[in-house]
């Protein structure tokens, strides 16, 4: 099964699935064929190993529930126990969220109809009897939910049941949300501002998430690559979020040494995660018990500063719970530094743990200690100098005699093994004391068991007081993040106001400054200012300064100070970016029709609360008709939707929009020759 681990890991990222069979019989008690079972199903969605799963990302298993009206999305991370669910009316909305949220797996009804395919990302389906997505089981839960929502999620539970063939414990209460709850990021947004990728394949850097990744813990970067593909719309939970951050750039020593105490915590989420699908080992157990040591000292650090920020009261006292003491000193000196992979291979106890395991451990020292005294005997009393006692994991112990003495070998030696140059014998004595320690190792191993399994049970019961541990500690060290990088990189916090108007004063592109001499830009779109067309030669900075106030705006709404000498934001609902070219030429869309696709979505789904980059837009055609996209487009978001936009554009013919409509403005982007340089 452990060589197995690694083959199973390979297929599981292929999308296959594996079947885990064992024997559910003695062998030797068994009569004919030895019976088997599938005691556990591996899938892509479902896995919890580490070899499979990335640190730093969520795993999850998503169930979508078409109905008539509606349709129900349940999310499932089963390494983490977060279980979540909305709806919604527009197939389209909750395809965006599932490209959000990329699973592994997409649970869907047999049968469902085939333009699902054209709407639903790249994701490995798994086909479910209708009869799976039922919402009986979920009666009473998440109210004001629709029936389709419940339904998806109860199809989650049934395959959850299925695939594990046992009771899981850690799966936390349904929490229902809204798609409103945080802001629309298409994927074609998620790319264009390089969220979380890079536009080119390879490494994160050049990303959003690098340049806020300061955490020290996989739980901590799960949350903050979470926040940044979801920012808050609600105005009271962000000023919490920025009280949070800003408490904690008040105090630069405070910081540093929470990230310190931070830092020996380990994944306690996904440990949970081992725990409530009883696939907890010894190590593991052991990273638990090092994690729980750790939040004690962490809270007392934070309870010794007057901080003012309810998040982070909630937090300590979340972590100052009496309740974990008695876990703490429960099992902080149970188990060996180094302990075996496998309980059943025993020696994972410490001495002095329990002292029924402490006595039987000192009967087989005792045991041994009259095998070696027995060797002495016996070479006294055969005359052989060279009789040596050993033991091998085959035959078990043996007197071993050289072939030049085998005629001084006692007849009661009854030959156990033949050697090239010697023999091996067992006689009654020695097979009295191998059979006594073999009964004592065998009762000490059933108790070291016992032991472990007691200790897993009673950590199962407190796994809700683990879990608010978890999501306490993921927090805290996103916060910790946030405020590092805001002291590293002179960030300020952003003011937001019911006006509908942005303005930044020395706004600065957050992954550009990090490589490169930036130049900071202002931004002054106020009521009645609703759409700016920018000009300038290229490489002149047009799109780094479009993407500089997308990014800005969503930072804000993660809760994280931002690049700017300051920064009045309204509340925005969705950002859409459209910078760079795009197509799909395997599917037979060109750049141009992608182009016309995705403006069309702009046009049908943003609202006056939205923020709008387009970059170039027309280029894909001729000049004549580029022209006359652009300017329609331009118009109509103007005049119309009233959303805040920057659009960028070589065609000077543009700027004579704003002659007609006077929420239109022009800017241009002013470049000067140095040298061989341009600024």
């Amino acid at each position: 099964m452990r060589r197995g681990e690694a083959y199973m890991n390979r297929l599981l990222k292929r999308g296959y699935k594996v079947a885990i069979c064992r024997q559910m019989e003695d062998p030797r008690k068994a009569t004919g064929l030895v019976k088997r079972e599938v005691v556990r199903v591996m899938t892509p969605g479902t896995t919890i190993d580490e070899g499979t799963l990335d640190a730093g990302e969520n795993n999850y298993l998503c169930a979508l529930s078409p109905g008539e009206k509606k349709y129900g999305l349940a999310t499932l991370d089963l390494s983490t126990g977060e279980f979540t669910c909305t709806d919604s009316s527009d197939l389209s909305e909750l395809a965006d969220e599932i490209r959000r949220l990329a699973p592994s797996e997409l649970l869907l009804p047999e049968g469902t109809p085939e333009s699902f395919n054209d709407l639903i990302p790249e994701v490995l389906v798994t086909p479910l009897s209708p009869q799976a997505f039922v919402a009986t089981a979920l009666k009473g839960v998440g109210l004001g939910l629709s029936e389709e929502g419940l339904a998806a999620a109860g199809a989650i539970l049934d395959y959850i049941e299925q695939t594990q063939k046992r009771t899981v414990e850690h799966i936390k209460p349904l929490q229902v949300y809204s798609l409103r709850d945080h802001m629309d990021l298409d994927p074609f947004t998620v790319s264009s501002l390089e969220l979380v990728k890079p536009l080119r394949e390879g490494q994160e850097r050049g990303t959003l998430l690098h340049v806020l990744d300061r955490t020290v813990t996989s739980m901590g970067r799960r949350r903050l690559r979470r926040m940044i593909l979801a920012p808050l719309t609600d105005r009271a939970g962000i000023e919490e979020r920025l009280d949070a951050v800003e408490a904690l750039t008040q105090d630069d020593m405070l910081t540093e040494e929470l990230q310190s105490l931070v830092k020996d915590v380990h994944d306690l989420e996904r440990l949970i995660g081992k725990l409530g699908t009883s696939r907890m080992r010894p190590l593991d157990l052991l990273l638990l018990q090092k994690t729980l040591v750790q939040v004690p000292l962490i809270a007392r650090k934070l309870s010794s500063c007057n901080i003012k920020s309810k998040i982070l009261n909630d937090i300590t006292g979340t972590l100052g719970s009496e309740r974990i003491i008695p876990l703490c000193e429960g099992f902080g000196s149970m188990l060996v530094e180094q302990p075996p992979v496998d309980a059943r291979d025993g020696g994972l106890i410490r001495d002095g743990y329990n002292e029924a395991l402490d006595k039987l451990h000192r009967e087989e020292r005792a045991l041994r200690a009259q095998i070696a005294t027995l060797e002495n005997t016996e070479r006294k009393r055969t005359g052989i100098s060279s009789l040596k006692v050993g033991y091998n994991r085959v035959f078990g112990y043996y007197i071993e005699v050289t072939k030049t003495h085998l005629a001084k070998v006692p007849p009661e030696y009854a030959r156990r093994q033949t050697l090239a140059n010697a023999e091996r014998f067992i006689t009654d004595e020695l097979k009295g004391y191998e059979e006594q320690i073999s009964l004592v190792k065998e009762r000490a191993l059933s108790l070291e068991i016992e032991l472990f399994q007691q200790a897993l049970k009673q950590l199962a019961s407190e796994i809700p007081l683990l879990q608010a541990i978890a999501d306490a500690l993921s927090q805290l060290d996103f916060f910790l993040s946030l405020a590092s990088v805001a002291r590293h990189n002179a960030y300020t916090r952003p003011r937001f106001t019911d006006k509908h108007k942005i303005e930044i004063r020395g706004g600065r592109h957050p992954v550009v400054e990090q490589v490169e001499e930036f130049v900071p830009n202002d931004l002054d779109l106020d009521k009645g200012k609703d759409l700016v067309i920018l000009t300038g030669p290229n490489m002149s900075g047009k799109s780094v300064y479009l993407r500089q106030n997308a990014l800005i705006a969503l930072m804000a709404q993660i809760g994280s100070f931002v690049p700017a000498a300051n920064a009045t934001l309204p509340i925005i609902d969705r950002i859409f970016a459209r910078v760079g070219a795009s197509d799909m030429l395997i599917s037979g869309i060109s750049t141009f029709m992608m182009e016309m696709l995705e403006v069309a979505t702009i046009l049908k789904r943003a609202t006056k609360s939205s923020l709008i980059i387009l970059d170039e837009m027309g280029r894909g055609t001729n000049t004549f008709d580029g022209v006359s996209i652009a300017w329609a487009v331009a118009r109509e978001l103007a005049t119309h939707v009233e959303a805040k936009t920057l659009f960028a554009t070589h065609y000077q013919e543009l700027t004579r929009l704003a002659d007609e409509v006077p929420t239109i403005v022009n800017q241009h982007v002013a470049v000067k020759e140095l040298g061989k340089d341009v600024v």
